[in-house]
């Protein structure tokens, strides 16, 4: 199991549990941050992704469909 230990001064009059929420604050901002700019790439990719079925594959997989449906 690997630890990271880092030295944090505390503030005049703080304690350690105040330091720490403060950590988890500003690492829970990062993190969803992070995951907001992933979620903004993947909606993205996706868009790109219906357009060109809608554009390449569509046109020529009704005809098929219609054919399938009919039988």
């Amino acid at each position: 199991m690997m630890t990271c230990d880092t030295a944090v001064r505390l503030p005049p009059g703080g304690s350690q549990s105040e330091v720490e929420v403060g950590q988890l604050a500003a690492g829970l901002r990062d993190v969803s941050q992070h995951g907001a700019a992933v979620a903004r790439r993947l909606v993205e990719l996706f868009e790109r992704i219906v357009e060109e079925f809608c554009v390449k594959f569509e046109p020529r997989a009704t005809p098929a469909m219609a054919r399938l449906v009919a039988r």
